[in-house]
């Protein structure tokens, strides 16, 4: 599936030019820090956008998008840029950003053409770095992780797989060198030095990081064919890492504005597939969509994908909730124009990183990912996904057709969990169930990680506030729990219940069975 953008309107030849001319100052004081030469600054084009205010067009060229970015162009075979991709100087979110998102080109692609050995690096200038140096090296397009369309292109070479220094760079190199596995000569995973954080800073750091580095290879490969197949003893490292960085806190989930539910996950939501399940109309979407623009608010990337509602309906609950009043008021156009400007205002911070993706019976999966990818792009970062809701996904593309809805739902499940662990990324899918039935078919709760069930629990309050049950029904990594919710229905929200001394309670495993 070809999953380029379309072709951009403006000159991406006559920007890359306009942009070298730009390159001096902080720019160039940005790439010396960096180990980058003058020399490699321009054999591969690069150029600069200094900071100003505002987004503009002047003369023809584009402004604004990449304002106080080091740029650099991605070429195709003939060495013709067809994208181009910008650093932030000064570290503000998103380090990189894409003008266009094509997928189709590796950076520094030409070089394979020349060697059959290659470092597949994690960016941009650590492919510049070992460019300065001559070693062959290739690295994808800033925010995608490595595709299977991008196996092919290392048919028959000997890569050497070196990206980032830490948990995330490591679990990357296995899932690419198991990508590579049938398609590549040989696959050889470098690991740098603990204090190193990828390529570019050990030629910064490391004193002569030529040889140094060339050995490092060496020792690598010699390592790998006496001991084709490490013991987990080379993992320990890696799992210390990240333990330390849960201990002090430095490694939490993302809070989903219900601290009950934060504290039995753990944080809030990591990697991994999470269902809420429940009857319809028992607020799962009203729920999500607030989770969502929770998470937006804090600057983290959100895409919402619905199968059920169109993208009015979840705007319209949205503001609702800031507002405080009822859905039906904002959908059927009675509420006050006046609240609904001034709850927009408020939203407009939340919406900045959140994404609707309002699809059909016709819109696959694949179509879906694929958008996703693109945002990835815009975002700097794979954001995160949720789904609403799975019994509507169509069943075109996938390699058979399911004979009924339970199979359905597994083999969407198992699309959808290896998508999360692929991308790091939380997916999070809701499944509406009958009244009355209790579990997800079994190959489908099997692929979850966390699977969530709403349902109503008592009669409602006298001011009209809905008691809500919210529970841990599978827990992959912790105890199962209930988690004592209100709906505020006049206020378009969700609470919890610790107010009233029914904070979340943990269940044994044979209860929540």
């Amino acid at each position: 599936m070809n999953r380029s953008a379309a072709k951009p309107s403006f000159d991406l030849e006559e920007l890359v030019a306009h942009y070298q001319k730009q390159l001096t100052g902080d720019a160039l004081y940005y790439l010396q820090r960096r180990g980058i030469e003058p020399e490699t600054a321009e054999q591969y084009r690069i150029g600069f956008e200094p900071g100003k205010i505002g987004f503009y067009v002047q003369s023809g060229k584009l402004g604004g998008y990449f304002q106080n970015r080091v740029i650099v162009p991605i070429v195709d075979k003939d060495g013709l840029p067809i994208d181009l991709i910008g650093r932030s100087i000064d570290n503000k979110d998103p380090k990189y950003k894409a003008l266009v998102g094509v997928e189709e080109y590796l950076f520094n692609e030409s070089v394979l053409a020349q060697t059959e050995d290659v470092v597949l690096c994690g960016g941009l200038f650590d492919v510049l770095s070992l460019a300065q140096v001559r070693l062959p090296a290739i690295c994808t397009p800033v925010w995608m992780t490595f595709k299977e369309a991008y196996a092919e292109k290392l048919s028959n070479k000997r890569v050497f797989i070196c990206l980032g220094n830490d948990e995330l760079g490591r679990r990357e190199s296995s899932r690419i060198q198991e990508l590579l596995q049938g398609v590549a000569k040989d696959t050889f995973i470098v690991n740098l030095p603990e204090s190193i954080k990828d390529v570019n800073d050990f030629f910064v750091r490391v004193q002569n990081p030529q040889d140094t580095f060339i050995q490092l290879l060496n020792e690598t490969m010699e390592e790998s064919l006496l001991l084709p197949i490490s013991p987990d003893v080379k993992h320990i490292t890696a799992y210390t890492e990240e333990y330390m960085k849960r201990y002090r806190g430095q490694s939490t989930g993302l809070s989903t504005g219900l601290s009950a539910l934060d504290h039995a996950l753990f944080g809030g939501l990591r990697t991994g597939l999470y269902f809420m399940t429940g009857s319809a109309s028992s607020g799962k979407t009203m729920l999500m969509k607030q989770m969502a623009d929770e998470i937006a608010s804090r600057q983290v990337p959100v895409v919402y994908v619905s199968w059920d509602m169109t993208s009015f309906e979840l705007w319209a609950r949205s503001i609702a909730r800031l507002i405080g009043t009822e859905p039906q008021l904002v959908l059927s156009g009675k509420a006050s124009p006046d609240e609904v400007g001034r709850a927009n205002k408020q939203y407009v911070q939340i919406s900045k990183w959140i994404w609707t993706i309002e699809c059909s019976l016709e819109t696959t999966m694949d179509r879906v990912f694929a958008t996703i990818e693109r945002i990835a792009g815009i975002a700097g970062r794979t954001p995160v996904v949720f789904i609403d809701h799975l019994n509507r996904i169509p069943t075109a593309g996938m390699p058979r057709q399911p004979q009924s809805v339970a199979e359905h739902q597994t083999m969407l499940a198992y699309v959808l969990k290896q998508w999360s662990r692929e991308n790091d990324t939380p997916v999070f899918t809701a499944i509406p169930i009958d009244l009355g039935v209790e579990r997800l078919p079994e190959g489908a709760e099997a692929a979850a990680d966390v699977v969530l069930a709403l349902s109503q629990a008592g009669e409602a309050e006298s001011s009209g506030a809905a008691h809500c049950l919210l529970r841990l029904t599978k827990h992959r990594n912790g105890p199962l729990a209930q988690v004592p919710l209100r709906f505020l229905h006049h206020q378009a929200r969700f609470e919890g219940r610790e107010s009233a001394g029914e904070s979340a309670q943990q269940t044994s495993a044979s209860e929540g069975a």
